[in-house]
């Protein structure tokens, strides 16, 4: 038994040395930078992501050296991926974790190694929550095939959390948790006998019918209160348009929106005159961390929209809320005066610390993924002034984002790959506020996967945990009748 222990032991310490004993040895540098994909050259990455895989895209025979402060691994290219075996992915992590880890790519060229300029990744001691949730659909919306889907950001593992094929095919609305918390979420079903929101709590799924006789539709984009007893939530009238002159080959918009407020508690809804005029359309609401102040987007109404659409344009605003009494405040401040500056504000999403807001600016309308021109913005939320993240921005769409629960990783949307399928990208954020180089979410074998996958990632948002439910209690829950909400008058 002594023996064999020993064995093992010294088996252990031959594996453990290999990883600091070079399979290659380079005869010299190229002087030129590798073609890799993903572009994972030269970026900050979390503590506990999983391996940052990607493909070489020269042909040939390639080894991967990766040194760490006191670690070196060497990676063979396969079909030229290199598979970072996760195990000592994790070693290199943990060992070098505040540090920055030396990627070299070498070729091999007549008998010898040659070796391309070396890129860096820092490992920052900031986690991020584990898993992001995130629905797959087709482009430019089609319902055919929609699912919610998680994603364990540790390894490669994705579940299904619910799947349209379950209800006749139907549409999937936006999916939310409370402040990341993955045991609680909503999402709404629209389908003739599937119809209605679907609140999931600790695995128990209820139906709720959230169309009243005094509210226009039923729940369509909603937030949190941090307390968990609100939920802040916009109704819409929308309709799509689809063009051929236009790089923006669709249009979403509202033709009637309202902003309402869930007592989740008591099962009403309520709101008042501020966040449901006739004159305007209230839209894509938000609660502050704190929970005392409500944000939402408003647009005044464009006579033949249809025909006038470049001509709606939503300024941000916001008003006090009363968790212990569930009042709405009676003034309204303006963030972003659309009419004065010309162009249009959606989706506000503050900084669980509460330093900064992240906003997306276009020329017009909130449906900002179909917009090219589609940009990411920081605002202040004392002076009201603008100011472009340029080094997450692209030529093309950059969308809706989700921040992490310490405040220092953010996932955005963006086309800036193939113009056509939206991908999510993450970015960390210095204590200072300071945005650094994105990096798309890592895959198994990136290449193929992102070449290969006919849906676009949509609604990516980040939360701590396993959503553990199972769809077809899910899809149960939809076909009873559900229990109706009030509006409180």
């Amino acid at each position: 038994m002594k023996r064999l222990r020993f064995l093992l032991y010294l088996c252990t310490v031959i594996s453990l040395a290999s990883c600091s004993t070079p399979d290659i040895t380079v005869s010299r540098m190229l002087g030129t930078q590798a073609e890799i994909f993903p572009d994972y050259k030269d970026i900050i990455i979390p503590c506990n992501i999983a391996p940052m895989n990607f493909n070489v895209l020269t042909e040939g025979e390639h080894q991967l050296i990766i040194e760490g402060a006191s670690l070196e691994l060497q990676v063979a290219a396969k079909d030229g991926l290199f598979d970072i075996p996760i195990k000592e992915w994790r070693r290199l992590l943990r060992e070098n974790m505040g540090q920055k880890l030396s990627f070299t790519v070498a070729r091999k060229e007549n008998g010898e190694w040659l070796a391309y300029e070396p890129f860096t990744m820092e490992i920052s001691p900031d986690s991020i929550d584990s898993h992001m949730a995130y629905r797959l659909l087709p482009p430019a919306e089609q319902w055919l095939k929609i699912g919610i889907f998680q994603r364990n950001l540790e390894n490669f593992d994705q579940k299904v959390i619910y799947e349209n094929k379950l209800s006749e095919n139907n549409c999937i609305n936006c999916h939310t948790f409370p402040a990341r918390n993955p045991d609680k979420m909503m999402f709404h079903l629209r389908a003739k006998n599937y119809n209605g929101t679907a609140m999931v709590e600790n695995g128990k799924v209820t139906k709720l019918n959230t169309k009243t006789p005094e509210t226009i539709s039923s729940l369509v984009y909603p937030y949190w209160h941090p307390s968990e007893r609100f939920i802040v939530v916009s109704t819409n009238i929308i309709y799509q348009s689809y063009y051929y002159h236009s790089e923006d080959r669709m249009e979403v918009f509202d033709e009637k929106s309202d902003v309402v407020v869930w007592d989740v508690e008591r099962g009403e809804l309520f709101t008042n005159e501020l966040l449901s005029s006739p004159d305007a359309m209230e839209t894509l609401p938000t609660f502050s961390p704190d929970g005392k102040t409500l944000y939402f987007c408003t647009a005044e109404n464009v006579d033949s929209l249809g025909w006038h659409i470049d001509k709606l344009k939503y300024s941000l605003c916001s008003v006090d809320f009363d968790a212990e009494t569930a009042q709405i405040g009676t003034k309204v401040d303006t963030l972003f005066n659309a009419p004065k500056d010309g162009r249009s504000i959606s989706f506000p999403r503050i900084s669980p610390d509460g330093k900064q807001m992240v906003v997306v600016l276009v020329r017009y309308g909130n449906w900002s993924i179909n917009h090219k021109d589609s940009d990411l913005y920081t605002l202040n939320m004392e002076t009201g002034e603008l100011k472009p993240i340029d080094i997450l921005n692209s030529e093309e769409v950059e969308s809706y984002h989700s921040w992490s629960s310490n405040s220092r990783w953010m996932v955005f949307s963006s086309r800036r790959d193939d113009r056509l399928y939206t991908r999510p990208y993450f970015t960390y954020v210095s204590e200072d506020g300071t945005f650094h180089k994105p990096f798309l979410l890592p895959q198994q074998n990136p290449l193929t996967h992102y070449r290969d996958i006919l849906h676009a990632y949509n609604i990516p948002e980040l939360i701590s945990g396993e959503v553990k439910v199972k769809a077809h209690d899910i899809a149960t829950a939809m076909r009873t009748e559900g229990t109706t909400l009030t509006f409180r008058k």
